[in-house]
């Protein structure tokens, strides 16, 4: 039997880098969260660098508030030896992280968010992630995305964290 801590959530399959916004990821309610760790698996990266966000929000897809996150990358691309030995974590500000498609292009990116960096006095208790050209219009590529939530209360039977 698998435990449902950590649970984990499938938030996208080949979510398109291209274009300017709405490049989003399912969202998550963190209700029932501490943590939120996106493992995020770039494909074919190309063109130009894009910019990857993280917000909080009243509702599903809702990006309000722009929070702050760690992050770390896999130290060489997927399917090479050493892959999973991450490195430590690195602060990221509310402006996002900026991604270099000629460095990063079939690698993992870990993004942790902690439920306590989400603005909750306001009722924002979805988490989503965005992925944004960064303006020069030419970013490609693909990401497919899942969520390991750290749960606030073991269940026996799993309760869902998307829409």
């Amino acid at each position: 039997m698998i435990s449902s801590e950590p649970k984990f959530v499938p938030c996208g399959i080949d979510i398109d880098i291209a274009g300017a916004t709405d490049n989003v990821a399912d969202s998550i309610n963190m209700k029932n969260s501490h943590k939120c760790t996106f493992l995020v698996q770039y494909v074919d990266l190309a063109g130009a660098d894009h910019l990857v966000l993280v917000y909080s929000g009243t509702t599903d897809a809702a990006r309000t508030s722009a929070l702050p996150f760690r992050y770390r990358f896999s130290p060489v691309a997927t399917g090479t030896a050493t892959c999973d030995v991450y490195p430590a974590w690195t602060e990221c500000a509310a402006t996002g992280l900026t991604v270099a498609h000629g460095t990063y292009d079939n690698f993992t990116l870990q993004i942790q968010v902690n439920a306590s960096a989400m603005d909750t006095a306001n009722n924002e208790e979805w988490l989503t992630l965005d992925f944004q050209d960064t303006g020069d219009a030419g970013a490609t590529g693909q990401a497919i995305v899942w969520a390991v939530l750290s749960q606030r209360y073991s269940q026996d039977a799993d309760a869902t964290a998307l829409a």
